[in-house]
């Protein structure tokens, strides 16, 4: 197995490829395996309240491909990456990709053609069947890896009892007005509860705005990274979620269940994979089901209570440290067999 790997990118609280990146950090060093980082732009504030060289992590100058020398390296979605793979192939004894979306980026497809990507990585079947036919086709060279990707329970705790003298939802997400279904506002407007309802809205700009329209008074909608995701599930009952786009393997879905929010997301996509109808959350074919469903928990305080118990059960017997290990151990091999060593 190898000992050292380096990323190119940085963990992040922003976004769900620099969240899953993050929690496999975790993983990585559980099995020995010394983490180099190359971020592929400015180390802003962010980055370093992510902690990482406290954490045991070694992380090097900002675009420095030196540092990729004679090392495996893995890039979670990341543009930088991909732009800058000349530098890094030369140096590198492997190349390996995780494209946490469920289609493919031009560059992506480019140099994939030229022989540039040696493994592609995946979280979940269903991503993996979408684009592996396109890129098979591009270069019959492709290798892909399937890895449950861990989810680190202990950063989100779980909070069973909330106020409920006022119904209290969210949604979260990155300001892509793909990332929000034209009538979530009509959802929430629409759908009923026994006492005041309370919406925060997280990842909203001008273009989110444009789309789906301005917010009432009982909603408040923040932009990205304004508050943190613990606090916006501490304050929030549910997850109300519609989208127009296919997930893939939504981080959010893990976060609400360690935190005790019931889920009412699509019925698609990577939300299949993390939610079992009516005993973990609820999963709607469209938005006439999102009002019933919302509204059926907004009443139904038992039945949300068993279930948000149930979802953080589920959470740690399938999306635990225990459950990757042996997924990563086996990749780690393979990356060694791969490179003669």
């Amino acid at each position: 197995m190898i000992d050292e790997i380096c990323v190119i990118g940085f963990p992040s609280r922003l976004g769900g490829a620099d969240t899953e990146l993050d929690h496999q950090i975790y993983v990585w060093q559980k099995l020995g395996v010394k983490v180099h980082l190359v971020h592929t732009g400015p180390m802003d504030h962010n980055c370093h309240l992510m902690g990482m060289s406290e954490r045991g992590c070694i992380v090097h100058e900002p675009c420095d491909w030196s540092v990729c020398a004679g090392k495996h390296v893995i890039s979670y979605c990341n543009a930088g990456f991909l732009d800058n793979l000349d530098a890094i192939r030369s140096r590198a004894k492997s190349t390996t990709f995780v494209n946490c979306m469920t289609w493919l980026f031009e560059k992506e497809k480019a140099m994939h053609a030229r022989g540039m990507i040696d493994f592609f990585l995946y979280q979940t079947d269903h991503a993996m069947e979408k684009v592996s036919t396109e890129l098979r086709s591009i270069n019959d060279t492709y290798r892909p890896v399937k890895v449950r990707p861990h989810f680190h329970l202990d950063a989100f705790p779980f909070i069973e009892h909330r106020d409920e003298n006022t119904f209290r939802f969210a949604r979260l997400s990155r300001a892509d007005p793909g990332k929000f279904h034209p009538a979530q506002l009509w959802i929430y407007e629409t759908m009923v509860a026994p006492v005041l309802k309370s919406g925060i809205m997280l990842g909203v700009d001008a273009g989110v705005r444009a789309k789906i329209g301005q917010e009432p008074d009982w909603i408040r909608a923040y932009p990205p990274g304004e508050l943190t995701p613990q606090t916006v599930y501490g304050q929030s009952h549910c997850i109300i979620q519609a989208t127009e786009t296919y997930e893939n393997l939504p981080r959010v879905g893990f976060e609400a269940m360690a935190s005790g929010c019931l889920l009412i997301v699509d019925d698609r996509g990577g939300w299949r994979e993390l939610v079992q109808h009516g005993k973990t959350g609820f999963l709607c074919s469209d938005q006439r089901e999102f009002v019933y469903y919302a509204s059926r928990a907004a009443y139904e305080l038992d039945e949300r209570n068993a279930m948000i118990r149930e979802a953080r059960k589920w959470l740690a017997a399938h999306w635990s440290m225990e459950s990757t290990l042996g997924d990563w151990k086996n990749f780690f091999r393979g990356l060694a067999a791969y490179s003669g060593a």
